[in-house]
């Protein structure tokens, strides 16, 4: 699991701490990037949800992953992106943890030349990052019960 960014270049695609990243900083640090190239930035923020997809009200939840194995998920899927999509950047950045209802779980980027590239490549990332890395979702539900759930 990373620790410490000093936040001057993007930090890789991977499995985080949660709070470890901040949304504004790493947009910031993208557009810096991209100097010009990209006509598009694309983002995509995940938050804990209350109530589940059963309807059942959602007090917090337990985001548990594998990073040795997740990071290699998540920066294989952005370099898919990348080359399918001719996109500049693509960062996925899951978060591991306890979380409220509301807080960030997940922050996907994509900077591309125009939104024609950039939104499609967003939309697979999403869809990949649900899928494909080892990563767990418990819910922990008001009346004191939990679940493990699919992303």
């Amino acid at each position: 699991m990373k620790r410490h960014y000093d936040m001057t270049s993007l930090p890789p695609s991977g499995i985080y701490k949660k709070g470890t990243l901040k949304y504004e900083q790493l947009v910031s640090i993208v557009q810096k990037q991209t100097k010009g190239k990209s006509g598009a930035i694309a983002t995509y923020i995940g938050l804990v949800k209350s109530p589940s997809i059963d309807d059942r009200k959602v007090h917090e939840l337990e985001i548990e992953a594998y990073p040795t194995y997740s990071d290699k998920m998540l920066t294989k899927i952005c370099a898919d992106i990348e080359k399918k999509y001719h996109v500049e950047t693509a960062a996925i950045y899951h978060f591991e943890g306890h979380f409220e209802v509301g807080e960030i779980l997940v922050m996907v980027i994509v900077a591309g030349r125009s939104r024609q590239n950039v939104f499609p490549a967003l939309e697979e990332a999403i869809h990949r990052y649900k899928t494909e890395p080892a990563i767990w979702k418990k819910e922990i539900y008001s009346d004191g019960t939990t679940k493990w759930v699919n992303k």
